[in-house]
């Protein structure tokens, strides 16, 4: 019979593992605004601006994960002729992820919807 204390450490546990994954969902949210704005910025095609949303998906999720989008987009808008400043790019990154909190508390998506 299962004590109040593991009844705890699991829910604790279930709360932990739930916040992770909202973290997650955020964070991946934010950094396809990101790269949509980017490629909106470039005037990329659609197929162009889906491989770009991608590519920054695709970079891992490590402490230095925010600079390194940060790079990948400022390299990308470069290549392009393109050019804004460092406290641009990151204003817009922090706009993404407010906006990104809106919509994922307002309506929680299905994971699909996410990337």
């Amino acid at each position: 019979m299962p004590t109040t204390f593991e009844e705890r450490e699991r829910a604790f546990e279930a709360q932990f593992a739930h916040e992770q994954e909202f973290r997650f969902m955020v964070s991946a949210r934010r950094d396809k605004l990101f790269a949509r704005w980017a490629a909106d910025r470039m005037a990329l095609s659609d197929d162009e601006a889906h491989a770009l949303a991608v590519a920054v998906l695709a970079i891992p999720d490590r402490p230095d994960h925010e600079e390194a989008v940060l790079r990948r987009i400022e390299d990308q808008l470069a290549a392009q002729g393109k050019s804004a400043s460092r406290a641009e790019l990151s204003g817009v990154l922090r706009g993404c992820m407010q906006q990104a909190l809106q919509q994922l508390t307002q309506k929680p998506p299905e994971y699909s919807e996410i990337l």
